[in-house]
């Protein structure tokens, strides 16, 4: 394939994706190619541009439907609030629970005190703090639609403790597989 077929191609995917759909192909130049300087896209690409205006940023009091992009409110309806309380409390206490099973059986079993079952302890620890000081926040955040109600103050704090802890848990899985 040579340098001009394939120029002619990505020329072909750049208009496509450029104009909108129904303008007529460019003006050709006496060897049969679109002369791209000539052509008559450019105009009407400039006058696209100029025409778009910035999207304003969503307000907490903007409705639902027109809240876009990552910070997006979710309304659920009470059975799906319900349902899905349920499943991450569920998640939760089992998280919490198995964690501290674990915690306790290394503690109490004496043939399972050895320095590699203390690396386990280790993450069992740090997924332990992530079930009690990060999942029940982000739970009740979810399950309200996405807005935060706990304050500037403990935001950042959580965020803070959502950082430390899972970096923790990260750490002590890499140490793990590097100890094995």
């Amino acid at each position: 394939m040579s340098n001009s077929s394939t120029l002619m191609d990505l020329y072909g995917h750049l208009r496509s994706l450029l104009l909108p759909e129904g303008e007529g192909a460019p003006e050709a130049n006496p060897d049969g190619e679109p002369d791209p300087v000539t052509s008559t896209w450019a105009p009407s690409l400039s006058g696209t541009i100029s025409d778009v205006t910035p999207t304003p940023s969503p307000t907490w009091n903007t409705t639902p439907e027109l809240v876009l992009g990552c910070g997006e409110q979710i309304n659920y309806g009470r059975t799906e609030k319900v349902v899905i309380g349920a499943i991450l409390a569920l998640i939760t206490l089992l998280t919490i629970a198995g964690n501290c099973l674990v915690v306790i059986s290394v503690c109490f079993v004496k043939k399972l005190r050895q320095p590699s079952n203390y690396l386990i302890v280790s993450l069992a620890l740090a997924d332990l703090s992530v079930a009690v000081a990060v999942m029940p926040f982000v739970s009740v955040t979810d399950l309200i639609g996405g807005k935060w109600i706990f304050g500037h103050f403990f935001c950042n704090v959580f965020i803070a403790m959502d950082v430390m802890c899972c970096t923790a848990s990260i750490m002590t899985l890499c140490v793990i597989s590097i100890d094995r």
